[in-house]
């Protein structure tokens, strides 16, 4: 094992940037340059996500059973290099065991503290997240550096230390397999670029011709058109489904319901934001809180006329974000 104690903030930080250390949660945001917020933005806390709130999941609860004490010098690593005493371990109370377990080994480590959280969708997201730990909200707009947070997932910390202690780059990861279309579903330890087919190879192969392939969970995943994508550093799982079980019914307008409304964590309105969009209004888009957005999918589970919020708002955001870029260009020239 390497001795890292002693090295530098900027030699540790420039470990993680050459070994393509980022996050592992699914956004993939380098993580060299998560933990390096500006001088202006005091961090105090470092949260450690384990929750996994999506339904199928289990790779993270997986490495907490079985590489908990990589986890946890991780996650000093990175208190080291944002400068924080305060570190949560935030995990669902439907791990028990997982958190049963991190507690008996964060016993010593007077800075850490492992918090068992209720089972709730979407609390994996950072600013939820955040929010249950903490009680600090992010502001609409905001990072959560912008109220003394980094939060890191545990897949995450993980990576850290073995690029740290190890001098081991980010070339692999835990990969759920799993869903009514898998004869054997099982958690797999992927080397990353693997093609998606050779996984479910290893998995007793499908239980059926017709399938739906979604790399991701089933809320936040994305459905793939063939089995020769490869896995990539934020394949947290493979979930596969037969057409059969899966609600196919086309999308109708909007009603007025308000349900996507009600159930928004980020407190948005969904339904407006599509309309927009379908109108080509990306200003009025914006205006509604469609930068805001999470992508949970929690609009698109209780919509009654099964309208494809995520998509529209998705859009809206790329849409956005590509006038800005090219109104930023125009201003430098």
């Amino acid at each position: 094992e390497i001795p890292w104690k002693d090295r530098s903030v900027d030699d540790l930080k420039k470990t993680l940037q050459m070994s393509g250390i980022c996050g592992m949660g699914g956004a993939t945001f380098p993580t060299h340059v998560k933990v390096s917020p500006p001088k202006e933005k005091k961090i105090d806390t470092l949260i450690i996500n384990g929750v996994e709130c999506e339904p199928f999941l289990t790779s993270d609860h997986r490495l907490m059973l079985e590489s908990p004490e990589t986890i946890l010098q991780g996650a000093e690593i990175l208190q080291k290099i944002l400068g924080v005493q305060t570190c949560y371990i935030g995990i669902e109370e439907n791990k028990p065991d997982a958190i049963e377990l991190l507690r008996e080994k964060t016993k010593g480590r007077s800075a850490m503290a492992v918090i068992s959280l209720h089972v709730k969708y979407p609390q994996g997201a950072e600013k939820q997240l955040i929010k249950a730990i903490t009680g600090r909200e992010v502001p609409p707009g905001g990072l959560p550096m912008d109220v003394g947070s980094v939060v890191q997932n545990v897949g995450t910390a993980h990576a850290v230390c073995e690029a740290v202690t190890r001098n081991i780059p980010l070339i692999e990861r835990v990969t759920t397999v799993t869903g009514f279309g898998i004869r054997q579903p099982k958690n797999l330890k992927v080397r990353i670029g693997t093609p998606l087919e050779f996984l479910i190879s290893q998995c007793g192969g499908l239980t059926d011709h017709r399938v739906k392939v979604i790399m991701g969970g089933p809320m936040m995943g994305i459905a793939q058109h063939n089995l020769e994508a490869p896995a990539i550093k934020g394949t947290s799982g493979v979930l596969v489904f037969p057409l059969g079980d899966i609600f196919l019914e086309e999308e109708g307008p909007c009603i007025r319901c308000a349900r996507c409304v009600d159930i928004c964590p980020m407190n948005i309105t969904p339904c407006h934001i599509a309309t927009a969009c379908e109108f080509e209004k990306f200003e009025e888009a914006e205006f509604y809180g469609a930068m805001d957005c999470i992508e949970c999918g929690s609009c698109v589970y209780v919509c009654p006329t099964r309208r494809h919020l995520v998509h529209y708002i998705k859009f809206a955001k790329s849409v956005i974000t590509a006038r800005k870029r090219a109104a930023q260009s125009a201003e430098k020239k």
